[in-house]
This record gives structure tokens, C-alpha cells and sequence, in this order.
């Protein structure tokens, strides 16, 4: 998920892209095992898990600062185009399967051309035409390869100009592996719900450049699951947000609940690494939350 800058003028922000693995291709339509959550490696307490969030949330890939939190309000619909190749749909209905059940978001498929969000599918070369670098990426304020065509480059495809969510294109090629189309569908769909920003520092997770996870992992789940958390709205600021932060753990399931005790320390926190972007962007400064109980959550 690297942001690239694209040809368009400001004040337009690049797509949030998903850089190419590297991978086997595979030959035909191979199934590959579904994915699930993986093993707890270590336990985050939540004034990591805070500040996890809020540095997601708030700034883009680029370093750009997002002035405000926007998330889709209401039950969210999700489109697979008719040229989709036959891996995707059953890897899709898997993945909104685990966001339902473990991130507690009301996602559907539709065949309605008015969805919420629209994934299809075009030629690599279609791809690499607009992001060079990229596997796939995501943008908002559009339906669609043609729809976003019209809208490049304007303030419809930034991500700091919305107030809240209500469309969003994925674009994946498809000409490549099942295994690709899978993690595409995996980072994509996260960010066209979610945080916009990689932290390298975040080694649990797929928001992260080094694509150390190609499926979503415990803690994506847990921070999606804050991301449309109750206490949370579209339009809230970072000190809006970081005051509701310490009410929203409170009310997840147990199944969540690890031990510090026994589990290894955190990696210390690093600077925040972009990739640079061809027009410069004002940096982020710090973002602070409020200290929160002293729980404890697997991941």
C-alpha cells in the first residue's frame, strides 16, 4: 500500500496503492486455503493500541495530516465487477465474512451498480498507467475505472477534502495470480474502509509497506472494529477522537483479552517512514491520545 503521487494537479492526494509482492505466480485457477486471523504473536496494551489509531487514522501515506475522521455511516454495500476472475468472489465472501464477525462492520454484496464500494477489474498495463509502482489501489468519490477517470485529479479523489465516506473504487488487474487478486481484495477493501497511512513499525499488521502480512491480521481487525466503534462519527477531530478513544475497548468481546505478562514487549516505537512524494506535503506532527485502562489485547 504505497502512496504515489500521481500526474494530476492539487489539490488532489495520490491513491492509496498496494506495492507488489513478491510471489510465485500460479498456474490457472488455483484455490489457495482460506485465510483466517493468525496465532496471537505478542499483546498490545491500549495506550498502543491508541496511539496505533490515531496515527493511522490521521495521516496519509504521503504524511499528509487528515484533518478529520471519515468512515461510511450505515450499512456499507460492496460491488464485484462481472469481469471478476473466479478467485475472487469466494476469497471475497471470506473476507467480508471476518469483517462482520470480527470487526463488527455491517458490509454486503450487492449486484446494485449504486454500491458503496465498487471493485473491478482491469489490464496490468491499465493499472501501471496511472500508479507505475503499484499492484492495486483504492479512491474515493467514485463508481468505477471510467468514473475515476473523469474525476482525477480533483478534489472528488482526496481523501483530506471528505467529511465522510460514501463511495470508493478498488482497482485490481486481472491478469495476475489468485494469490494477488486475494491480497489485494485483503488490503484494499481495509483501506477503502479504514486507516489510510503504513506504519513500518507495525510489524501484526497489513498496514504496513513491507507487506510483512498479505491477509488481515488480529490487529487490523481490532482497529477496524475502533473505526466504526459507536462512540466514533465521520467529522470528528483528533482531539475528538482521542477523547472518545478510552470508552471503546470496554465493550469488545473477551475473545480479544491477552496477557501482558507472558507475552514479549512491543518493538519501540520509530519515526514515521513515507515514501517521498513528487509534491511536497505538510507533515503530521505527533499525535497524542489519552492514556487508557491498562488492558491487554492479543495480537
Amino acid at each position: 500500500m504505497i502512496g504515489l503521487a500521481l500526474a494530476a494537479c492539487a489539490p488532489a492526494a495520490p491513491p492509496s496503492a498496494r506495492a507488489p509482492s513478491a510471489f510465485t505466480e500460479l498456474p490457472g485457477p488455483a484455490r489457495l486455503p482460506p485465510p483466517g486471523p493468525q496465532a496471537p504473536a505478542r499483546s498490545l496494551n491500549n495506550a498502543d493500541l491508541a496511539r496505533d489509531f490515531m496515527e493511522l487514522s490521521f495521516i496519509l501515506e504521503s504524511g499528509r495530516p487528515l484533518p478529520r475522521l471519515t468512515r461510511f455511516e450505515g450499512p456499507i454495500t460492496l460491488r464485484l465487477a462481472d469481469n471478476a476472475p473466479t478467485s475472487a468472489s469466494p476469497d471475497l465472501d471470506r473476507l467480508l465474512a471476518r469483517l462482520r464477525t470480527e470487526a463488527g462492520i455491517d458490509i454486503a454484496r450487492t449486484s446494485a451498480p449504486d454500491a458503496a464500494i465498487t471493485v473491478e477489474f482491469l489490464p496490468r498495463r491499465a493499472i501501471r498507467s496511472v500508479v507505475p509502482n503499484a499492484a492495486c489501489f483504492v479512491v474515493p468519490g467514485v463508481r468505477g475505472w471510467n468514473g475515476y477517470r473523469r474525476a482525477r485529479g480533483t478534489a472528488a479523489t482526496d481523501w483530506a477534502s471528505l467529511d465522510t465516506r460514501r463511495t470508493a473504487s478498488i482497482f485490481i488487474p486481472a491478469d495476475t495470480a489468485p494469490q494477488e487478486i486475494r491480497d489485494c481484495l485483503h488490503e484494499e477493501i481495509a483501506q477503502a474502509l479504514g486507516p489510510l497511512n503504513d506504519l513500518y513499525r507495525l510489524p501484526q499488521s497489513v498496514f504496513n509497506d513491507d507487506n510483512f502480512h498479505a491477509v488481515l491480521t488480529r490487529f487490523d481487525m481490532m482497529i477496524l472494529r475502533a473505526t466504526y466503534a459507536p462512540e466514533l462519527r465521520s467529522g470528528m477531530t483528533a482531539p475528538e477522537v482521542a477523547a472518545r478513544l478510552p470508552a471503546v475497548p470496554a465493550r469488545w468481546s473477551a475473545r480479544w483479552n491477552g496477557r501482558c505478562a507472558q507475552a514479549p514487549p512491543a518493538p519501540a516505537a520509530a519515526p514515521l517512514r513515507v515514501r517521498p512524494s513528487a509534491s511536497p506535503a505538510p507533515r503530521a506532527g505527533p499525535i497524542r491520545a489519552p492514556p487508557l485502562p491498562g488492558s491487554c489485547w492479543a495480537v
